[in-house]
């Protein structure tokens, strides 16, 4: 069932403002990517699909929420694009916050509570690694992508609940098998995140004195980046009994 709710709502246990029936539905997930729903329907609810409604379809997952963006008509049908509610964290903007040395549920609270207007999201996670993290206006959705790549982990989206989990799925002793219970399969390469070569630049443009690091793999063509690390760490520590900075050590701490 496709149920259509308010722009407003948060809790979807009603059959919402209207249910609606389309010509074709289809929920497009990636771990930690995209996740949006694709629908078209006929001209009948051109007054209902219309912009930041919430269309709640069924997944895998049980019921999620999805805002309408964009929405496109021609003479026979509706066609949009809505994308998971958690994407609203776009429109959350953190000002200065600062995360030191704690596990990944306590970042995750702490930004969620740090944005402008009052979040409506409501967070958790069960990885313990200890980081750090300072977000400077930054939105709670690129705060959110930082903590991954830090922490590590799965995101793991329900409504206006957000997950960082350290592992997803469970083992349901299901076999799938292709002409039994698996219509078609499909595999995509992706190289966008490969390196080979790294030149990491540090804090005030530090370099390392080897410059690169080089990957064990090594492929026909160069994969070269740079990697950009602001590093947090107090200067009083690297000074000496008179106040001066021991730009040796410092630099050391940096590296």
């Amino acid at each position: 069932m496709i149920k259509l709710f308010s722009s407003t709502d948060t809790l979807f246990s009603s059959n919402g403002d209207k249910v609606i029936i389309p010509l074709r539905a289809k929920i497009h997930k990636e771990d930690n990517g995209s996740f949006y729903l694709d629908l078209d329907a006929d001209l009948s609810y051109v007054n209902d699909l219309t912009a930041n409604r919430i269309i709640v379809a069924n997944t895998p997952q049980g019921e999620q929420a999805f805002r309408i963006t964009n929405v496109e008509q021609t003479r026979k049908k509706i066609s949009l694009k809505a994308y998971h509610v958690f994407y609203d964290t776009k429109n959350y903007l953190i000002q200065d916050s600062y995360v030191v040395n704690q596990d990944c549920n306590y970042a995750l609270d702490h930004l969620n509570s740090a944005t402008d207007n009052e979040s409506p999201f409501t967070t958790i996670s069960d990885i313990t690694t200890l980081n750090s993290y300072r977000c400077v206006r930054k939105s709670l959705y690129e705060a959110i992508q930082t903590i991954i790549e830090r922490w590590g982990g799965h995101l793991v989206r329900n409504n206006f609940t957000i997950g960082i989990r350290a592992n997803i799925g469970q083992d349901n002793g299901v076999t799938v098998r292709y002409a039994k219970n698996l219509k078609d399969i499909s595999s995509e390469e992706n190289w966008n995140g490969v390196v080979t070569k790294l030149m990491p630049v540090g804090k005030d443009g530090l370099l390392l004195d080897e410059l690169y690091l080089y990957s064990d793999t090594q492929y026909k063509i160069p994969y070269t980046k740079v990697v950009k690390f602001e590093q947090q760490i107090d200067q009083e520590n690297y000074k000496d009994e008179d106040g001066n900075l021991i730009e040796s050590k410092y630099k050391e701490a940096l590296i």
